[in-house]
């Protein structure tokens, strides 16, 4: 029997998240509640966000209705992703704007779903305050992603994507994810103000009342 060569640290990681997203493809998505259940120390950054997130708790029902609104606010993870150009980037880069971060997968029906909705969140709400950032967490057949949005009629999103599934691990060792789709509504500070775990009409008539508000762009 042949021998076959080490691999590489890099490669077992790689091997390692494949695994665990196609056991989560197997099951599906779980629906749970934002919440860090009393695992993380409340941070002060975010205290001046916490007014922000009171006000938007009303505008979280009809098409999403299943929307966390945090109660503390607390700052996202700087996470870690390739740009559309394929190069380096993190939330960071996005300082100054509220975002509606989104983790998705090619094999994860439901994020294939919603995908057009956030399509058509991004072409309404779009702004230099205000970006929906989806963050493709395919690990294999890397070329999938780029040609499935492409199929869809995609054209207002742009493509983020990690590869290594970093994004994925980071947001579920935090506690902060069960699941795909996960969604996190981020103020202009950085700062979690909702997270909705499973699919959501984010075109609909409730979702825009909310990025508005969200962005300051009504009262």
């Amino acid at each position: 029997m042949t021998e076959q060569p080490a691999a590489s640290p890099q490669r077992n990681r790689g091997a390692l998240a494949f695994v665990a997203l196609s056991l989560i493809a197997g099951v599906g998505f779980l629906y749970v509640k934002a919440g860090r259940g009393g695992k993380k120390e409340h941070s002060a950054a975010c205290d001046a966000s916490k007014p922000l997130a009171q006000s938007l708790a009303s505008l979280a029902k009809g098409e999403l209705a299943a929307l966390a609104i945090a109660k503390e606010p607390e700052p996202i993870q700087t996470l870690a992703f390739n740009g559309p150009d394929g190069a380096p980037t993190s939330l960071e880069a996005f300082k100054g704007k509220a975002l509606l971060v989104n983790v998705w997968a090619t094999w994860c029906v439901p994020c294939r779903g919603e995908m057009p909705a956030l399509d058509r969140l991004q072409q309404a709400a779009g702004s230099d305050k205000f970006e929906v950032v989806a963050i493709n967490v395919d690990t294999t057949r890397l070329e999938r992603p780029k040609a499935f949005l492409d199929e869809i009629g995609v054209k207002n999103l742009k493509f983020y994507a990690d590869p290594k599934a970093d994004v994925f691990f980071r947001l579920k060792q935090g506690g902060e994810l069960m699941g795909l789709p996960t969604t996190y509504l981020v103020d202009s500070a950085g700062c979690t103000l909702g997270q909705l775990s499973g699919p959501a009409a984010w075109d609909s008539a409730e979702a825009l009342a909310l990025i508005r508000r969200a962005t300051g762009s009504t009262p």
